[in-house]
């Protein structure tokens, strides 16, 4: 199969194929522009975590920002609540909030407390997916380390196993794999470098990889119609360096050639006029100096037990996405007292507000929680039960608030076939994004609230979509 060029190489294509994008007159090769077809025959949905208005404005990514000048563009997509990793990217699969899809926090809670295990496995989404649709209608789809997709019914699987499951330290991402993947997928993961041992946590070297099992499989026999993958190198820059640090710029600058790469291989295997690509954010990130510890106030009160390895038990307890926290109790008594301790809580630091359950219920969190938490701007939660209730934070970015902090909005761009030219889009939800680009396939995702977005799509797209058999909402 045909490989990407090197970076050598390819810069020599470069202004030809951003020209391309970019619409500019005389670009191309062979001195035309190549069309691009109104009707999408494949899409590709990246994820790139992080990923505001703010990456398209800094000169950080010229691909992706010569995408968005040539496509559609939206610079405020409204997150979910809470505005974190694995409910996020649920519901850019789904079209449905946190409280229907049940992928309702990065990390699960147990009898002993907030668990290290995330939310990774696909049987936890109670929701229909992109991907169900896609192989119900028999179209070949793929999917590289987009969050919860452990055990999914996908053809070609590269599944997100979440931080904590990392056998050692040391460990590659092929020896995290293990058994979790097809023989046929391990070995385009070693083939292209996942072997390496800084692989085995999100990384450029991780991203790197991701691209080339992606370009792996675009040059393949039976190219995936619906191919999924998430660059996750930004985080861990967002997190601990924070939104406006120089290593955050450099993270995404990164990305943004792993994008261009994926252009280029889409570009030689031919497919590149008949495919749609959409890059989107999972949720934004702000600043942050001080971090809140609410399970030290429900300690106190005696609704949590503890002794060194943890929480041991609890009657009511605080569950930390970030910039948010949701409350969970036994019972009316445990509820009602983890409220008044942590609303004068609230009161006396001025660093976090309660959020009652109605508030939370309209913005489709979870319903198991009796009451949210909110943190102030530069302030977070974290889960531990003991020490000051504030205290500096050693990170320096965020995310995990609730809906409305234009902070947390992300960026979308879509480019390609099926999608207009020169769009902008002023107010989009992330609900919105799988029944939009949902239709470019053909598919349909009923019983959720997202919209399809049809003036984002070239008339020509918007043919009848399938509808396959148990389409009910879960």
């Amino acid at each position: 199969m045909r490989r990407p060029v090197s970076r050598t190489a390819a810069s020599l294509l470069a202004a030809l194929l951003l020209c391309w994008l970019a619409g500019c007159a005389g670009g191309g090769r062979g001195g035309r522009l190549p069309e691009t077809a109104s009707v999408a025959s494949r899409l590709v949905l990246i994820s790139v975590s992080g990923l505001s208005a703010q990456r398209l404005e800094d000169g950080s990514m010229p691909t992706l920002s010569a995408m968005a000048a040539a496509g559609a563009l939206a610079l405020h997509v409204q997150g979910v609540a809470p505005a974190a990793d694995r409910p996020a990217h649920a519901t850019l699969v789904t079209g449905a909030p946190p409280a229907q899809h049940g992928i309702v926090s990065d990390r699960r809670l147990g009898d002993r407390g907030v668990r290290s295990a995330g939310y990774d496995h696909a049987s936890l989404l109670r929701a229909h997916t992109l991907w169900e649709r896609a192989v119900e209608a028999k179209l070949p789809v793929a999917s590289l380390d987009w969050p919860s997709t452990l055990g999914a019914a996908i053809p070609e699987l590269l599944p997100d196993l979440g931080e904590s499951r990392s056998r050692s330290g040391d460990a590659s991402w092929s020896a995290r794999l293990g058994g979790e993947t097809t023989p046929e997928m391990a070995e385009r993961v070693r083939e292209n470098g996942g072997e390496r041992a800084e692989t085995a946590h999100r990384g450029a070297a991780r991203d790197a990889v991701i691209r080339g099992v992606a370009c792996d499989l675009i040059g393949s026999d039976s190219p995936p119609r619906l191919l999924l993958l998430r660059f996750s190198q930004t985080e861990p820059a967002l997190l601990e360096q924070g939104p406006g640090s120089k290593r955050a710029r450099e993270a995404f600058a990164s990305v943004d050639e792993e994008i261009w790469q994926l252009l280029v291989c889409l570009d030689w295997a031919g497919l590149l006029p008949e495919t749609a690509l959409v890059a989107t954010g999972d949720h934004g990130v702000a600043e942050l100096h001080t971090e809140i510890a609410p399970n030290v106030t429900l300690a106190g009160e005696g609704l949590i037990e503890s002794d060194a390895t943890g929480v041991t038990s609890w009657s009511a307890i605080a569950r930390s996405n970030g910039g948010s926290a949701f409350v969970y109790a036994r019972g009316e008594d445990a509820a009602l007292r983890a409220r008044a301790a942590l609303s004068v809580a609230a009161e006396r630091s001025g660093a976090f507000r309660v959020v009652g359950a109605e508030e939370m219920i309209d913005s489709g969190a979870d319903r198991e929680a009796w009451f949210g938490l909110e943190a102030k701007p530069g302030f977070a939660f974290r889960d531990v039960p003991t020490g000051p209730l504030l205290s500096p934070s050693e990170r320096r970015g965020v995310g995990g608030y609730l809906p409305g902090r234009p902070e947390m909005d992300t960026a979308l761009v879509a480019w390609g076939a099926g999608v207009r030219r020169a769009l902008r889009i002023p107010e989009m939800r992330e609900t919105d994004v799988a029944p939009t680009f949902a239709r470019l396939l053909g598919l349909t995702l009923e019983g959720v609230p997202g919209r399809a977005l049809v003036g984002v799509l070239t008339p020509e797209s918007l043919r009848p979509a399938q509808r396959p058999a148990g389409s009910e909402p879960r």
